[in-house]
């Protein structure tokens, strides 16, 4: 599976989250998502662009808490976060983090968000309130094949446009590498 996705930083969330109306999305989810990422020094996962991560999802819906390992290659392209991602359900996000531990990972600095989850056809928005980094809006969506990666794009970008905004405003940067910049607490 491919994500294709943009990241753009958010100044009035509350705008975002109408103009996603009225482009016809539909609110989902309101969901605390806790991330834990690894790097090793048999792999290291910043110098490839690569991800490894537990996440943990609270789901403020549903009230369901349900945890993933996923792992996310490097980024395809130079406009875009899309990357191939490999996901699956863990049964007991404390114990997968243990053994990674065992394994020789180590943990990385974690992300905390809120994410409030919209959708509208194949696409999905996410708005976001990132611990310690402010609001975001993610858009994705996912594909097959890289031949249905530039058609997902090209309609990620419209609906940018539709809202006001453009790829040039977006940022390639993960959340993990804006707060690694900002410095870890450790």
């Amino acid at each position: 599976m491919i994500e294709v996705e943009i990241k753009l930083p958010l100044f009035r969330r509350s705008i975002t989250e109408r103009a996603l109306t009225d482009c016809g999305f539909k609110a989902g989810n309101l969901v605390k998502e806790s991330d834990f990422y690894f790097t090793s020094d048999f792999h290291d996962f910043m110098k490839t662009d690569e991800a490894l991560r537990i996440r943990t999802c609270e789901n403020f819906t549903t009230r369901e808490t349900t945890s993933f390992l996923t792992y996310k290659g490097a980024k395809l392209d130079t406009v875009s976060t899309t990357r191939k991602e490999l996901e699956t359900r863990i049964e007991d996000s404390d114990i997968a983090r243990e053994i990674l531990i065992s394994l020789g990972y180590k943990k990385l600095y974690p992300v905390t968000k809120l994410r409030q989850y919209y959708h509208k056809g194949r696409m999905t928005a996410c708005v976001d309130q990132v611990e310690s980094l402010g609001s975001f809006l993610e858009l994705e969506i996912l594909v097959d094949s890289p031949e249905q990666k530039e058609s997902a794009l090209q309609s990620i970008e419209a609906l940018l446009l539709d809202m006001g905004s453009s790829l040039k405003e977006t940022t390639r940067k993960s959340y993990l590498s804006m707060l690694l910049s900002k410095g870890s607490p450790d």
